[in-house]
């Protein structure tokens, strides 16, 4: 059961980091003059091995921060 748990932790984080990146560098085209791209170059599965290494590192390493900070909001507007 915790390794189950582990697994989809992680997979959780590292869409929520994917997602939150996606976000980030889309709406920032929208002020700049960039080309947009799409979700599968944040988190793509069909990638070299270490490409995936280096997003997946990434996700989950924005994923976290972004998990913290929503938790801090949801301390600070629900006391």
């Amino acid at each position: 059961m915790d390794f189950i748990a582990i697994l989809s932790g992680r997979i959780i984080l590292e869409f929520l980091g994917a997602s939150a990146r996606f976000l980030y560098f889309n709406l920032s085209t929208l002020l700049n003059d960039n080309d947009f791209r799409t979700f599968s170059s944040f988190w793509s599965p069909s990638v070299s091995n270490k490409k995936k290494d280096e997003n997946s590192e990434m996700n989950h390493m924005i994923g976290v921060l972004f998990f913290g900070a929503l938790i801090m909001l949801l301390i600070i507007f629900n006391a």
